[in-house]
């Protein structure tokens, strides 16, 4: 009978660690350091889905950029394929600190979306 409950614990707790897709973390703040300059990336899985856009924002521009990296496709085909993951660029900009949320929302949506993963970005000097 322990041993039962533990197994129920332990998967009950992996549950809520995992984002709807199983791979992101959701619940809480994940901390990131950068240096002034410096640029770290984040990759997100996609679902390939051209109708969910996946946004990055900072709530301070003025120490955080961020940007997503468009990957060109082969010169052969000229079409997008959308089942990779999505690559966000966070860049210090100035010393301080932001919170930079990445959120899903379909396409014409109005609002942020649905948050995935969100950063509390301390920027630092060189």
């Amino acid at each position: 009978m322990k041993q039962i409950v533990y197994t129920l614990l332990i998967a009950g707790l992996s549950a809520c660690a995992t984002g709807k897709n199983g791979n992101e973390n959701t619940g809480r703040q994940q901390r990131l350091r950068v240096a002034v300059g410096e640029i770290k990336e984040i990759r997100l899985a996609s679902q390939g889905d051209s109708t969910i856009q996946l946004i990055g924002s900072s709530d301070n521009t003025e120490v955080v950029e961020v940007s997503r990296r468009q990957l060109a496709p082969p010169v052969d085909t000229l079409t997008r394929d959308n089942s990779g993951p999505a690559i966000f660029e966070i860049k210090g900009v100035t010393t301080g600190t932001a919170k930079v949320v990445f959120s899903e929302k379909r396409a014409g949506e109005q609002g942020s979306g649905q948050p995935r993963k969100t950063y509390v970005v301390q920027v630092v000097t060189k």
